[in-house]
């Protein structure tokens, strides 16, 4: 008897920890919870997250419908255990008209299944969730919150008491699967056709509404037909665009007034019905979008050619300057070797260069897969990218101005070396230069990367290969025939000054990257960035103070390890204190944190609007708004003719406006998006900017 109260006891201890604080972001505070005080092996178990909205803010469904994004559980479970999917309460109608987005006002419980191995060890486990969530009122914010859960681990379930009332509200406003009612559904090019029939005695509706679960297949914001013929009723719903051909069941979930289910505290009823004919047809436009979508070209041919063509121009943005500034040395050094070494650099950098776009490419198109909300320059959305390229540049710099040699060259500039380190430095330079690239987008760019990436990998790889040798085609020209490098001066004395302004200007982009990481992190993560600047500097000089030939071996072999270790000391203090904060829009003045809603209310009330798609990270973003979009010339001529101004920031990962960039058929920033206060589609701008571009665009608007 005393062993099974001391037992008792301590799972009520033990339970004290299945329940995770409640977090609050902004106007969402999230809380997650176990159904149970004790798990059992093998047995299946309920776990609810608990998300109360402030007033008039609300979170997305499954299907967000014309806007919004669903929430999102990323689960860390011990091994052997697995989650099943979120299982969805019914949700509102949540109207801006025109558009027509479905979600959760007040308090939403999403209920989520964990089942545990068949044997488990341990005396208790940790459950472990990351929740990630779009909140939405005038404006959309994302929220996060990181929760951990303890549960002992007992020979049969313990059901908590404290959570007993929890879970039965929750469950209750969930749609009912069993029911009386029989469905149909066909499918036509325009329409999804669903005939209800209700039981026999069922009480007159007053209304009726169909959520469809799958995006793409209903035009959410288009008026729902209802049609009584009989005992039926007939809904016809316009079809969307973007799904085509359907799939083979239609999955919806119908509310009506009043209750549908047999249990009357059931808001809804659950549509599972295969389509009577395959829908194969080619769906027709639904109804115009508030968001008018730019048509790509299919042509792979021109894809191919835009991509190309964005590849070389590439080399003219301001991204790439501070890389290409160290091949340039490298041709400089080189001017007067044999052709044929010349030739072999030339085609070693264009594989650097052919390489790291493969890598990028296979790694966005992986991460996009996953439904990550991600696109071109992608990395430097990471905090940890950002700090590994600052220190990468921070210690390239150095070595420019002298404070140590690389044992292996990065770019065959000043010193004697290798061929074989020359070829590597070659290697390295292409590669870096990709890499930095990226935060830009050339002319021509922009359809070719939001072509490639609603291909098939085979196509989309083949796009990105196109690009790189557009990228690389300029060096492989001037290497292929070096007598286009005469008029370079020989190597010289002149060559350390040279090269130790180039370093100037790799310290200038560690400031760029620093300015950037700077709108994502904590100022402690900062702090440890500039520590591990500092040991990165000594452990510079402690390898030009040791590392050197004119050094015993051992004290080189000291002096190598001691430095190394410095700047490892250093990346690991940064990479090691990375704390995210809530990503800002840089907005003020006239200009206005964009969102689909804010979007849709200014072209209901008939104003032109205009779309900065940006990010701090993005140098043309910023040459762009410093010389043409903030400057007062610009900012009159949107006054006068009264144009909204919409402000786009995509430096953090934003999967809102990596939504609405795929709507333009892009997948990087810069975007300039001018409506004019019609329902016609809108304007594209080039991504670079002059005050005569955008001026012409203000003068085309109706």
């Amino acid at each position: 008897m005393i062993r099974k109260l001391l037992s008792m006891c301590a799972l009520l201890l033990l339970a004290l920890g299945v329940n995770a604080a409640p977090i609050k972001d902004k106007h969402v505070t999230a809380e997650l919870m176990a159904e149970v005080s004790a798990i059992a092996p093998g047995q299946p178990f309920w776990v609810a997250l608990k998300l109360i909205h402030e007033e008039h803010w609300h979170t997305y469904w499954i299907n967000d419908g014309d806007s919004g994004l669903p929430t999102k559980i990323r689960w860390t479970l011990p091994e052997g255990f697995s989650a099943g999917p979120i299982v969805w309460p019914t949700p509102q109608r949540l109207p801006m008209p025109p558009l027509m987005s479905y979600g959760y006002e007040g308090i939403a419980w999403l209920l989520v299944e964990i089942t545990p191995p068949a044997e488990l060890a341990s005396p208790t486990v940790d459950l472990a969730a990351n929740v990630s969530w779009l909140m939405c009122k005038e404006i959309c914010l994302p929220g996060r919150a990181a929760f951990t859960i303890t549960l002992p681990v007992n020979e049969t379930p313990v059901i908590n008491p404290g959570r007993a009332d929890d879970f039965r509200a929750a469950r209750g406003n969930l749609p009912a699967t069993e029911t009386d009612w029989t469905f149909a559904a066909h499918a036509t090019d325009s329409t999804v056709e669903l005939t209800a029939t209700p039981p026999a005695g069922a009480q007159a509706l007053s209304s009726l509404y169909v959520f469809s679960r799958e995006k793409g297949i209903v035009a959410s914001a288009a008026e729902q037909t209802l049609v009584r013929d009989g005992a039926n009723i007939r809904i016809s719903l316009k079809r969307e665009v973007s799904e085509d051909p359907l799939p083979d069941t239609f999955t919806a979930v119908l509310v009506g007034e009043p209750t549908l289910a047999r249990d009357a505290s059931r808001t809804g009823l659950d549509i599972a019905v295969p389509f009577s004919t395959p829908a194969t047809g080619t769906a027709t436009p639904a109804a115009a979008s508030t968001t008018a979508t730019t048509s790509v070209p299919r042509s792979l041919g021109f894809i191919i050619v835009s991509a190309f063509l964005g590849g070389m121009i590439l080399n003219l943005m301001p991204c790439v300057f501070p890389v290409i500034s160290l091949k340039i040395l490298g041709f400089v050094n080189q001017a007067g070797e044999n052709p044929r070494t010349v030739w072999h650099h030339g085609l070693v950098f264009a594989a650097g260069v052919l390489v790291s776009f493969w890598i990028l490419a296979g790694l966005l198109i992986a991460l996009r897969a996953t439904g990550a909300g991600i696109g071109w320059g992608f990395q430097l959305q990471s905090p940890a990218a950002l700090i590994t390229l600052s220190l990468v540049f921070f210690v390239l710099a150095l070595n420019l101005f002298g404070i140590f040699e690389f044992g292996l060259s990065l770019t065959s500039a000043g010193g004697s070396v290798t061929q074989k380190q020359g070829w590597s430095g070659s290697f390295f330079s292409g590669f870096l230069a990709t890499v930095i690239a990226t935060p830009c987008t050339a002319p021509f760019m922009g359809v070719a990367l939001g072509y490639a990436l609603t291909q098939p990998p085979v196509v989309a790889f083949t796009v990105f290969t196109a690009l790189a040798l557009g990228m690389a085609f300029p060096y492989l020209l001037l290497s292929r025939y070096p007598a286009l490098l005469k008029k370079l001066p020989r190597p010289g004395a002149w060559m350390e000054t040279m090269k130790q302004v180039m370093g100037f200007f790799l310290l200038a982009t560690v400031v760029w990257l620093f300015w950037v990481l700077s709108a994502l992190v904590h100022s402690i993560t900062l702090t440890a960035v500039l520590a591990a600047f500092l040991f990165a500097g000594i452990g510079a000089w402690v390898l030009g103070k040791w590392d050197v030939l004119a050094r015993p071996s051992h004290q080189r072999w000291i002096g190598r390890s001691v430095g190394l270790l410095f700047i490892a000391l250093g990346a690991a203090t940064a990479l090691g204190n990375v704390h995210r904060a809530a990503n800002e829009p840089e907005t003020g003045g006239e200009w206005e944190a964009f969102s689909p809603e804010r979007l849709a209310a200014l072209r209901a009330e008939g104003r032109p609007v205009f779309i900065d798609f940006t990010a701090k990270w993005c140098l043309t973003c910023q040459v762009n708004k410093l010389t043409v979009l903030r400057t007062e010339e610009m900012m009159q001529a949107f006054r006068d003719r009264g144009v909204a101004l919409l402000y786009a920031d995509w430096t953090d990962e934003n999967e809102v406006i990596a939504a609405e960039l795929a709507r333009h058929g892009r997948q990087s920033v810069p975007l300039y998006v001018l409506y004019d206060g019609t329902a016609a589609e809108p304007i594209i701008l080039p991504e670079l900017l002059t005050r005569k571009i955008v001026t012409d665009a203000l003068n085309s608007l109706n």
